[in-house]
């Protein structure tokens, strides 16, 4: 079995810059997978597709390709015992939760809000995911 860290972005020059610091962080290009909705306009049954390209299990690929189909960028990271890292550099550059974001369309940059920084008294949920795909 492979572990694969998965992680949603609102924009894809945000999945850019982490894919960027990923990189920088050790993780070698062929670890390192970026999915936009740009991949597979006009293609057929790109669910499939995220399964091969993003390492996502068969029970998450619809929901997956349900928040790229509406303008997020999913960055998947097959790091194997290092994919804890992977999620820690997700999360911290602003990882998106996949429920929070499946059926809602993207902010555009005249109606998008700044979100707080004060983490209220809750601690902050791991909003990138790590799977087991064999």
């Amino acid at each position: 079995m492979t572990k694969t860290a998965v992680g949603l972005f609102k924009t894809s020059a945000t999945a850019d810059t982490v894919v960027a610091l990923l990189l920088a962080s050790g993780f070698s290009r062929d670890e390192v997978k970026l999915v936009r909705r740009s991949d597979f306009d006009g293609r057929e049954s790109p669910d499939t597709d995220i399964l091969k390209l993003g390492g996502v299990p068969a029970e998450h690929a619809g929901r997956y390709w349900d928040a790229v189909r509406s303008g997020r960028t999913l960055i998947a990271v097959s790091a194997g015992g290092r994919a804890g890292r992977a999620v820690e550099i997700m999360d911290t550059e602003g990882a998106v939760y996949l429920e929070e974001y499946i059926a809602q369309p993207a902010l555009s940059a005249a109606n998008a809000v700044a979100a707080s920084a004060d983490p209220g008294f809750y601690p902050r949920r791991q909003a990138a995911q790590v799977f087991e795909v064999s």
